[in-house]
């Protein structure tokens, strides 16, 4: 049972403690303002499911969230092109950085869902 507490109050902990480390480092200062917390926390959530889907459940969900994330990636790639008609690889990096973002918020707690209903 106290692995799954500690599955569930992760995102919770590393979010307090990126909270203190932007505002103690003024990353965002450093960064010119580019660098926001949502950023760096799905390195962390990311972190997070590789770590407790190998403790908590038989199989790894990695591949499958890498899975969905190139799958995205190839959806925004080819909307850019065909939409915009123009490829500017920094608009296509930041929007798929962010959307990966909620997909790894919305996976991890669809985890936490799988596991305590276990």
């Amino acid at each position: 049972m106290l692995p799954k507490i500690i599955a569930a109050l992760y995102p919770i902990l590393v979010f307090i403690a990126l909270v203190f480390v932007f505002k103690f480092f003024r990353l965002r200062h450093l960064t010119n303002r580019r660098l926001k917390i949502p950023d760096v926390y799905t390195l962390f959530l990311i972190l997070g499911l590789k770590i407790f889907s190998s403790q908590l459940v038989t199989i790894s969900i990695l591949p499958y969230y890498f899975l969905i994330v190139s799958g995205l990636a190839l959806v925004l790639l080819l909307l850019d092109v065909f939409y915009y008609r123009a490829f500017v690889f920094r608009r296509f990096l930041k929007l798929w950085w962010r959307v990966t973002f909620i997909i790894t918020f919305v996976m991890y707690l669809g985890f936490l869902i799988v596991i305590f209903m276990r």
